[in-house]
């Protein structure tokens, strides 16, 4: 399986769960087994979306996902929404993606950053790159692979097709599309580049998925230890998307007014 990137660093209870992942054939609402194409795949996949799903899913960032089988994955292809400004943050992880991705389009990437902007029509050029390069190995979204919600790339290990990473490389890195991703995502969910942690927890808190006076403390002490009473949140209930969307964007998820949260892990 890929290398995974995240710009997020309590997300990486994620990217294990990935890297863990059980076998995806024929799963859920993903659109699994289609032998559609990746465009209308991902067209399928929209439509698939259970009712219950779509009155929560409109949290989420320009990133349309379901959990499936222990993983959390992308399951909407060419459907970003909004357009995104750089700040000093997303223009240092987007520094920092190229210069350690190994024969990354630079020329590409440069085109769409120099003015300083990610427009959703050009991460979804970018997405549709990508797809087309994995189309070109013979690899079908939402059936051999999936992007990870959060970053890297989910092969299924039963298809019919295998990645054997130099197509990961090519297609998801090579090309610039996971840098792009990178700093698009964190300049739409993380705008002024602050500590995200104390808003998460403020946002699991609004969602009741912690008590209300767990305090910061205690909240990193079991980060750090990997005791997290998060940790216990069932992926099959409603409270899991909740837990998800907060982990991966709390300024957009919390419902407390933000001027109430701490500004700094201090």
């Amino acid at each position: 399986m890929s290398r995974l990137s995240s710009s997020i660093r309590a997300a990486i209870g994620l990217a294990a769960a990935i890297m863990l992942m059980m076998p995806l054939a024929g799963c859920g609402n993903s659109g699994a087994g289609s032998a559609a194409s990746p465009a209308s795949s991902a067209g399928e996949s929209s439509q698939s979306t259970t009712s219950s799903q779509q009155g929560v899913a409109a949290k989420s960032t320009n990133v349309a996902w379901e959990h499936l089988n222990g993983t959390d994955l992308q399951t909407a292809y060419m459907s970003y929404t909004e357009d995104a400004t750089l700040g000093a943050h997303a223009r240092q992880l987007l520094e920092e993606s190229v210069t350690s991705t190994p024969n990354i389009d630079k020329a590409y990437v440069d085109s769409v950053t120099t003015d300083g902007n990610i427009t959703a029509d050009e991460m979804n050029a970018a997405e549709q790159r990508a797809v087309d390069c994995f189309a070109g190995h013979g690899m079908t979204a939402n059936r051999d692979y999936w992007f990870g919600l959060d970053g890297g790339l989910v092969t299924d290990p039963h298809g019919t097709v295998a990645d054997d990473n130099a197509v990961s490389d090519e297609c998801m890195y090579g090309n610039g599309y996971e840098a792009l991703r990178t700093s698009y995502l964190d300049a739409v969910r993380n705008p002024d580049g602050v500590d995200l942690d104390p808003y998460r927890l403020q946002c699991y808190k609004d969602y009741k998925l912690v008590d209300q006076d767990y305090s910061y403390e205690q909240y990193q002490r079991d980060q750090d230890s990997g005791q997290s009473r998060l940790n216990s949140v069932d992926p099959a209930t409603p409270a899991y998307r909740d837990y998800v969307e907060c982990l991966t964007d709390p300024l957009h998820t919390m419902t407390s007014d933000m001027t109430g949260v701490p500004s700094s892990a201090n």
